[in-house]
């Protein structure tokens, strides 16, 4: 069994705590209103409606398991045949706008910045989310997260998300580690431990769950550890790690 070399990381749920909501009708009132400002006219229920058959003709297009959407690409696909537009940046600007827009709660747990700072005194660290690069690199940098990670895998950038083991390999390629090397903490069964256990990292765990998340774990793929937060995941990393080593003699 090998030494723990890196930790990754899911983002959102883990490390920041986020609520959102993308289908309220004033977001796309106050797009629409932005819109107005660049000549682009488009009523905020059509806007709305393109936007959602947008995303998803992309994911009826995909041929992946985990599809993963681009909201830039809808955007400017609506752009360009709405109102015969070709403006990349105006897409790339609506993105980050609805984005904001959507956000409810957008904050870091309140153990999130000592504890990745007590991880990276021993790992290298990275990052594998769900997510939009135009929402989450922005974020990261804006709650000074970016520079705890030396690889960092967003979903929008391949078409495909967790449980894909993909994503994991890509961050362990970046960081030119095997799987036995890293442990993954995340806290969605589904996407981050089965993701992470099919992808063969030595440790998975999963934090901020409840006992209803707990009762619908499978036998067959337990996470190693459950904590209630980062903090705890620590300790139980620095646990699994001193079980690992008494192996290894």
């Amino acid at each position: 069994m090998a030494a723990l070399k890196a930790i990754l990381f899911d983002v959102y749920g883990t490390l920041i705590d986020i609520r959102t909501d993308e289908h309220r009708d004033d977001r796309f009132e106050a797009l629409s209103r932005f819109l107005e400002y660049r000549q682009v006219a488009i009523p905020p229920r059509e806007l709305k409606e393109l936007y959602f058959d947008q995303i998803n003709q992309q994911l009826a297009r995909s041929r992946e398991t985990n599809p993963e959407v681009d909201v830039a690409s809808a955007f400017s696909h609506i752009l360009r045949e709405r109102c015969w537009a070709n403006d990349h940046y105006l897409a790339m600007v609506l993105t980050q706008l609805y984005r904001s827009l959507t956000r409810e709660r957008f904050a870091l747990f309140a153990d999130t910045f000592w504890t990745l700072s007590e991880f990276r005194k021993a790992y290298r660290l990275g990052a594998v989310s769900d997510a939009q690069r135009l929402f989450c690199m922005p974020e990261l940098q804006v709650l000074r997260l970016h520079h705890f990670f030396d690889a960092v895998v967003i979903s929008s950038d391949y078409g495909f998300r967790k449980p894909d083991p993909r994503m994991f390999h890509i961050a362990l390629a970046v960081l030119d580690l095997e799987p036995e090397q890293a442990a993954y903490i995340g806290n969605k069964y589904e996407t981050d431990c089965l993701g992470a256990r099919r992808a063969g990292l030595a440790c998975v765990g999963l934090i901020h769950q409840s006992d209803q998340d707990t009762s619908h774990y499978s036998e067959a793929e337990q996470p190693d550890f459950v904590a209630e937060n980062l903090r705890q995941a620590l300790n139980q990393i620095k646990n699994w790690e001193s079980l690992a080593n008494q192996n290894r003699k």
